[in-house]
């Protein structure tokens, strides 16, 4: 009985749009926003590049990645 009601509630939870998942939409919606007004173009596919961060430090990364791998130094 426990077990069918946490499923109801769970299936009733995802059905309004859960908490994580609007919360994962948001994020991705804010990525799309964060383009660098001076960022260049990527210089294999044409694309925006966005700034990266990486622990040899900052970089422009391909806005297309994974499907293109181009890079710049910051």
């Amino acid at each position: 009985m426990l077990k069918s009601q946490i499923e109801a509630q769970g299936d009733a939870f995802l059905k309004s749009g859960g908490f994580s998942e609007r919360l994962t939409g948001k994020r991705v919606e804010a990525r799309e926003q964060q383009r660098d007004a001076d960022a260049p173009e990527c210089p294999l596919c044409g694309k925006g590049m966005r700034r990266r961060k990486s622990a040899k430090g900052d970089f422009w990364g391909c806005s297309g990645y994974p499907e293109c791998k181009g890079t710049r130094p910051a």
